[in-house]
């Protein structure tokens, strides 16, 4: 631990020149003209994209966060509009209470119990910034040392090559018996892209470690509830020796060259006749004369021409027996597109141990294969190879391209191994090959009206069939002076069948081999946005769903069944007042095998006091968290699922934080308390059956951002 802060410290110190490129604009409304400002930049403005090459060309810029109102949320899971079951204690298995299919077509190689706390290649960024960027958040409780650390880092080291990467480590030994988590996640990745821009190349590398100790929940629930013990430690546990162990992660790289050579044009016109003698001569170019003419507000470093550079890098004028012939440089409007290439190498170590395979809790479910110890293991590897052909060429949009055309294959070869405890070793790999085929299109239409198509097609190989198909109509409301919002539809229909882990499983705990029929998922999305609201309607259909059922095994309900959602969220600054919230109300058509809460929701409170005659800032703020009754999923620790069960209700709860923040210059100091709502002597605080919410608690940080 000791070595690898000291290399991130490392890092961090030499790391304060250079510059990067400086952030596009958003919106796919009519863009107003962006008046040239004379002010200083603000270095505090920065900005990133996704990883992914097609991410920086066609979207827009996402801002870092620095405002003070979510300063005080270190917890990944306070951060979505949505409420989280979970386990006690803060980095474990987890499952979103709004219903959503985290499954993706193809090879699964995602951990849905735990997709919101880990990186991947899917979720890292590219950070950009005028000024190198970095940004350091140390947190800790009062009382039972539970230490959060965490570094982001942004910047360009050459005019061309970008890298960035982050690192976490979150330390909680809980207040519950065997509810330790120490959990390490670490990304980085380097972009670069040559002079001319034609040629582009991009790599990272990302690694989880997650060490969790799992307690099965508590044996009787009264006696947290009754609160007849003040030390939650003596309060006994299903389990007091498993342990669940994670090792997930990837290499990869992906590169594109656009096929035409030059991102501009060169065209000559003649002008009409006119006399040589009234031509004004040309200035003599030297050190001075550009140093005079040229403002760093309106031209780039690249931009800048040397005093050596001939007369002709302007435009230039030749005079032949009276007549002019100008030389225009012109952005190339047609292009022949660019080919892709992507590379990635994923790893996936699952360990389950248990020196008590025996104990009660086991016992309602499969017989064990080794009644001494649990030493459970899976492995699963993947290796990907996509080539795509895609419409874009050297310019960058914003959200506004007016066509966009892609189309690809990729291949996939993975591979699982389990251990076999009645051999004492491996069992045979089993693999899996498959090849799909994918496209999709952007049109921009009278810059009002956005489309975008995507599909996904299983062609050969493992889960032949499987299909994904997207879209989405997004319009534009109003002008650019009288914005009225945007209303958009989403559409998807989905063919997805079994996963690897939903078809075959060994343990010492748990088997099956299934043959499921494929399901089917059709989901309708209308929404409409007005600056910082949102209220939409949402309906998702599926026929042969996969599910885990009250044995904590994979079953399927054929028949169709509907959940329907209306869900709003909102934020609104009125003066010093923020005020943030969302809200969801769900209903499912069938009970028994989707349990969601009818209603869950959340709102933030803050307000702003500058002191110090502005030199400072405190922001006091309070945020309430709410889901009526429902039997809520369980958890299986052995398989790292939640499952359907019907005897314990959780909800109906107010989960209440508090947290006061100063900020002086690019500092941010807080102070948090947990789960206030405990004071009044309620402790029915369940956030899973069986696991309370975590407790009350004092939480101290300081989040530091670095911008030179």
């Amino acid at each position: 631990m000791a070595k690898r802060l000291v290399f991130v410290f490392i890092l961090l110190i030499t790391s304060f020149l250079g510059f990067s490129q400086n952030p596009t604009q958003d919106s796919i409304a009519p863009k107003m003209p962006s008046p040239t400002s004379s002010l200083p930049i603000d270095s505090t403005f920065v900005t990133y994209n996704a990883y992914q090459f097609d991410s920086i060309f066609l979207n827009a810029s996402k801002v870092v966060d620095s405002t003070t109102f979510h300063i005080a949320e270190f917890d990944y899971l306070l951060r979505n509009n949505t409420i989280y079951s979970t386990l006690s204690n803060t980095g474990l298995a987890h499952k979103s209470m709004r219903f959503n299919y985290l499954h993706q077509v193809g090879f699964d190689m995602t951990l849905p119990s735990f997709s919101a706390i880990m990186q991947n290649e899917g979720n890292m960024i590219a950070y950009q910034s005028i000024l190198p960027y970095s940004e350091i958040r140390y947190l800790m409780t009062i009382g039972n040392l539970e230490q959060h650390f965490h570094v982001k880092f942004g910047r360009q080291f050459t005019p061309r090559l970008l890298i960035s990467f982050a690192f976490d480590t979150d330390y909680s030994p809980a207040t519950f018996n065997n509810n330790k988590t120490i959990n390490n996640a670490f990304w980085v990745n380097a972009k670069y892209i040559t002079k001319n821009e034609r040629y582009g190349v991009g790599a990272y590398w990302y690694r989880n470690k997650l060490e969790m100790g799992e307690n099965g929940g508590l044996v009787n629930d009264e006696n947290y509830i009754a609160h007849t013990e003040t030390d939650n430690s003596v309060i006994p546990v299903n389990l007091n020796n498993a342990t669940n162990y994670i090792i997930s992660s990837g290499i990869g790289f992906e590169h594109y060259f656009n096929l035409l050579s030059k991102k501009t044009v060169v065209t000559k016109k003649e002008t009409d006749h006119f006399e040589t003698d009234s031509i004004a001569p040309i200035p003599e170019l030297n050190d001075s004369t550009i140093v005079d003419t040229l403002s760093v507000d309106t031209l780039s470093m690249d931009s800048i021409p040397s005093p050596t550079d001939s007369i002709t890098s302007i435009d230039t004028l030749e005079i032949v027996q009276n007549q002019e012939v100008v030389q225009e440089t012109k952005v190339r409007k047609f292009t022949l597109g660019r080919i892709c290439h992507s590379f990635s190498y994923l790893n996936n170590k699952l360990f389950y141990n248990e020196t008590s395979p025996s104990a009660a809790f086991y016992q309602a479910f499969d017989t064990l294969m080794n009644t001494t110890k649990t030493t459970d293991t899976t492995l699963v590897r993947a290796i990907r190879n996509t080539l795509k052909w895609s419409s874009l060429g050297y310019q960058k949009y914003n959200d506004d391209i007016p066509f966009y055309l892609y189309a690809g294959v990729t291949h996939g070869f993975y591979k699982v191994k389990y251990y076999d405890y009645l051999e004492g070793e491996t069992l045979p790999s089993r693999n899996y090959n498959q090849l799909s085929v994918n496209a999709g299109i952007i049109v921009n239409l009278f810059k009002s009206t956005r489309i975008t198509g995507h599909g996904e097609l299983i062609t050969l190989g493992y889960q032949i069939g499987d299909f994904d198909i997207k879209g989405q109509w997004k319009q534009f409301i109003g002008t650019s002076s009288k914005n009225w919002g945007q209303a958009t539809f989403d559409f998807e229909l989905k063919r997805q069948s079994a996963n690897w882990f939903e078809q075959s499983y060994y343990s010492n705990h748990f088997r099956w081999e299934n043959d499921f029929k494929a399901a089917t998922y059709l989901t309708f999305n209308l929404q409409y946005k007005y600056k910082s609201y949102c209220i939409g309607v949402k309906q998702t259909s599926i026929a042969n769903l996969i599910y885990f059922g009250t044995d904590a095994r994979p079953a399927q309900h054929e028949q169709m069944f509907s959940i329907r959602e209306a869900y709003i969220s909102f934020y609104q600054k009125l003066g010093r007042f923020d005020l943030e919230g969302f809200a969801s109300l769900q209903k499912s058509s069938n009970e028994e095998v989707m349990h969601l809460p009818l209603f869950m929701g959340q709102l933030k409170f803050g307000y702003s006091q500058p002191l110090f005659r502005k030199a400072a800032i405190l922001h006091p703020n309070i945020t309430v968290r709410y889901f009526t009754k429902y039997y809520a999923d369980a958890y299986m620790p052995a398989t790292r699922t939640f499952y359907l069960q019907n005897e314990v209700q959780i909800g109906n709860f107010p989960f209440i934080d508090l947290a006061i923040a100063l900020k002086v210059k690019k500092a941010h100091i807080y102070f948090a308390y947990s789960n206030m709502f405990l004071l009044t002597g309620n402790y029915n605080s369940f956030i899973a059956p069986h696991y309370p919410m975590r407790d009350s608690k004092f939480f101290i940080g300081i989040n530091w951002r670095l911008f030179n």
